[in-house]
């Protein structure tokens, strides 16, 4: 009779067992204190000893990601490099000198960042080793200092064809950037920030809006193309051929001072679900509702925010109204009137996440507010920064009912100038909430709808008055499902029952 096989040495249910043995600890998804992943192999480790088979099995499990601060010096030897680089997937170096020669890194990563890797021309010639990328995170310089790398990018277009998610910081862009996104139509997510150039115009910005999306074409060859194939693909270079994003979903530009037409970017989306739009001054803002109206009909989440806003209420609202379906807005406005407010309250069936942040405060605010909270009943999520609540608001049921994250900043109703907020803590223990410094030793700042803002015991922040105080936690009582919210950088959490 022959004995059955033990599961455990079939390798295909050995390697997906192996892909649950813990071997990296992700901190607290809410905390600052450390927010890079822990390396703890000694389980996997133990495993590997089991025997032969559980060695050849799970050893590539063990060295499929690399990250050159958490790995431990011991696996970053030379010898070990040797014999188990082959095996490497996944390579983050962050620090500004490797730890490892590049001479020994790997030729079929699947993901690369660089994002803190100063050299440039020794990353460039990593990248283009590594003819099998999916992603890419690439940081060429410091905005901080106006120091830009000079992307190659005519020279990524020839060995990059499988990118899937490009991250690019501090670069200059130039007409061979848009070979580069011509050559990856399978991009998903495309990240630029602090670039400088400009996305110039091709054939395909005039009639690709009016396109359907493509079937699924991203299979692409592993080698550079030669002979009569490549002078094609260089002919087809010089004369502008199509570009197609068809399967990009998320776009996050960061503009810099230097940066040209980059909103032209978003015509070669057609399904473009999430933007994120940041920069320096609100002078594209005009174009890019268009460009929005006209493309990108499935978008449901947009981040805009700029620095300077010269623009006036009518072009924000414009904005609000060229996206058909929002579910999620974090967006900088110069003020909080009637046309935004109609704008915004027409996304009330669908909208769940809203961050305002308001510029300048006037006299229809505290109406247009009350309008957002009797409507907005689908929101979890709300920040609004900069308008001067009153203690009216609280005088009505409020719509969103579903509410877990609430931050208030920039609110002035104070007593008598700036006070410690052990004062305010005082009051929120009585109403059965407690202030909380628990991201105090981050010494970070963390600005999304559910972040904080870390203050010191010595601290002094502006306190609201007793009275508004009162008013606002007793309003809150009836938000079942908001557990803690953040006051002029202050967070006060609910008292468990006891």
């Amino acid at each position: 009779m022959n004995q059955l096989a033990n599961p455990l040495d079939i390798p295909e249910i050995l390697s997906r067992v192996g892909m649950y043995i813990p071997l990296w600890v992700y901190p607290d998804q809410n905390s600052t204190r450390n927010r890079r992943p822990r390396f703890t192999p000694q389980h996997l480790l133990n495993c590997i000893l089991v025997s032969r088979t559980w060695y050849n099995i799970l050893l590539p499990i063990l060295w499929f990601t690399f990250d050159d601060i958490s790995i431990p010096s011991v696996f970053r030897s030379e010898q070990n490099l040797i014999r188990h680089g082959r095996h490497l997937r996944i390579l983050e170096l962050s620090r500004p000198i490797p730890a490892v020669p590049l001479k020994l890194l790997p030729h079929n990563l699947l993901h690369l960042d660089l994002s803190r890797f100063s050299n440039n021309a020794r990353a460039k010639d990593l990248v283009l080793q590594n003819t099998r990328l999916q992603s890419l995170h690439w940081q060429g310089g410091d905005f901080h200092r106006d120091d830009y790398g000079t992307l190659d990018a005519k020279a990524l277009s020839k060995r990059l064809r499988r990118l899937q998610d490009l991250h690019l910081e501090c670069w200059k862009l130039d007409k061979g950037f848009m070979n580069l996104l011509r050559r990856n139509p399978g991009l998903r997510r495309l990240a630029l920030e602090y670039v400088t150039g400009e996305i110039y115009q091709t054939r395909a910005l005039d009639n690709h809006c009016d396109q359907e999306a493509a079937n699924d074409d991203s299979n692409n060859d592993d080698k550079a193309e030669d002979g009569d194939e490549e002078e094609e693909e260089e002919e087809e270079e010089e004369q502008g051929g199509e570009i197609q994003l068809s399967y990009l979903s998320t776009l996050t530009v960061c503009k810099d001072v230097g940066s040209g037409t980059l909103e032209e970017l978003v015509r070669l989306c057609p399904r473009l679900e999430e933007l994120s739009w940041t920069g320096s001054t609100d002078s594209d803002l005009r174009q890019l509702t268009k460009n929005l109206r006209d493309c990108c009909p499935g978008l449901s989440a947009l981040t805009y925010s700029t620095v300077e806003i010269n623009e006036d209420e009518s072009a924000y609202a414009t904005l609000i109204q060229s996206i058909p379906r929002l579910v999620e807005l974090l967006i900088r406005i110069p003020t909080l009137g009637d046309r935004f407010t109609d704008a915004l309250v027409k996304h009330a069936p669908t909208l769940e996440i809203l961050d305002l942040k308001i510029e300048n405060h006037h006299g229809l605010s505290h109406a247009n507010l009350k309008r957002i909270l009797t409507s907005c009943h689908q929101i979890t999520a709300l920040s609004i920064e900069g308008s001067r609540w009153g203690a009216d608001l609280f005088s009505f049921d409020w719509a969103c009912l579903r509410l877990s994250r609430l931050l208030l900043q920039g609110l002035y109703s104070m007593t008598r100038g700036q006070v410690a907020e052990a004062d305010n803590a005082s009051v929120a223990t009585i109403y059965g909430w407690t202030a909380t410094a628990s991201e105090t030793e981050a010494g970070m700042e963390r600005t999304a709808t559910d972040t904080i803002r870390p203050y010191g015991e010595t601290a002094l922040m502006h306190k609201v008055s007793a009275g508004f105080f009162k008013k606002l936690l007793l309003h809150l009582q009836a938000m079942v499902h908001l557990q803690s919210f953040v006051l002029n950088g202050v967070e006060y959490t609910r008292q468990p029952f006891v």
